[in-house]
């Protein structure tokens, strides 16, 4: 289940007012001690790691720590991933951000005036199928791209092309499955081949189900003061580019650095997908605070919850992947970036 907990709030993550004077690593005990969250933070700042550390258990019932190499579901982060596959296709004149949808699957609602930038901006009016109020138990099998077209098929269009932004993990389940049939091969592929493989991200994957081996963590939910393992867990050959990637906070910071020097798209199709409308970029959330803008997302899935933003100006970007979380991300990196200048600024 790819539950998303508000994009749009990651708009506001720089409004650094909180006064907490704590370090980096005094909040993070404070965050395992409260019981408030447990994973791992990340911080890059022009291309290199000054800070990692892991806090809380990866597995409660093995009383397992987590640590730098904890692999963690990263959601809707994904989508990130997905959008820089979909503008190196159009790097490499395989499409064009004004193709229409039609051309790959004409038998969604309204393909012919669906364009991929519409998905791109989540403006195609499509209906987010993770919004189905069984969507959590039927998603907890495994689904094929047939079961899931049939599914997208069954819901009215929302509003016209073009007309509004509405967040919509179906647009991004579409496009991977358009890359798919761009390249002839899996979107597992796709994503090894374009980002995985280049970046030499060896602990970044495209999953399919929880697998606890290869130090991965288990994810849970808060319920009675205590952290609860979840019962229906997604199984992610049915999320495809809207919530596939499994990663660490390290990594998702290595990709981010990467997408933002410029290793993994052209100076066009960058400026492309960081142009705001709607305070939204192509698979991207854009913030503005004091003249500076802040790219980034946020991602949940089952108990996981995780986030991710960079900073142009600082060439700053800070990953934050947690296996449970009791408030919004976006309260958590509020409260890291400010331990973040009480470690380094102050």
């Amino acid at each position: 289940m790819i539950k998303k907990t508000s994009l749009l709030l990651l708009l506001a993550i720089l409004l650094f007012n909180c006064s907490e004077n704590k370090t980096l690593d005094e909040l993070l005990i404070t965050l395992e001690t409260d019981k408030i969250a447990m994973g791992t933070v990340s911080v890059y700042k022009s291309g290199n790691e000054i800070y990692n550390k892991s806090f809380g258990l990866k597995n409660i019932e093995t009383k397992e720590k987590a640590n730098e190499k904890t692999r963690y579901w990263i959601g809707s982060i994904t989508k990130t991933y997905t959008a820089t596959v979909i503008l190196q296709l159009v790097d490499e004149a395989k499409i064009r951000l004004n193709t229409t949808l039609d051309t790959y699957f004409p038998n969604i609602p309204n393909a012919k005036k669906i364009t991929i930038s519409h998905l791109l901006q989540h403006r195609s009016g499509l209906f987010n199928i993770t919004n189905n109020p069984d969507f959590e138990v039927w998603i907890a099998e495994p689904r094929s791209r047939d079961q899931m077209l049939a599914r997208i098929k069954q819901y009215d269009p929302q509003f016209q092309p073009g007309e509004k932004a509405s967040y919509s993990n179906t647009n991004f389940i579409i496009l991977s499955y358009i890359a798919e049939d761009i390249e002839g091969v899996t979107f597992k592929q796709i994503l090894n081949n374009r980002i995985f493989k280049p970046l030499q991200l060896k602990r970044t994957s495209f999953a399919d189900t929880l697998n606890l081996a290869n130090n991965e963590a288990m994810d849970y939910f808060p319920e009675n003061g205590e952290w609860s393992p979840i019962v229906y867990q997604t199984n992610l050959t049915g999320t495809m580019g809207a919530g596939g990637i499994i990663s660490t906070a390290k990594e998702v910071n290595i990709f981010y650095q990467s997408l933002f020097s410029g290793e993994l798209i052209s100076e066009a199709s960058l400026k492309a997908m960081t142009t705001e409308k709607d305070e939204l970029g192509l698979g991207i959330g854009i913030s503005k605070y004091k003249g500076f803008r802040t790219y980034g997302h946020d991602g949940s899935i089952d108990g996981f919850r995780s986030i991710v933003v960079y900073n142009p100006e600082e060439k700053l970007s800070i990953a934050l992947t947690f296996n449970c979380s009791k408030v919004a991300m976006t309260s958590n990196l509020k409260r890291v970036f400010d331990a973040y200048n009480v470690t380094f600024n102050d």
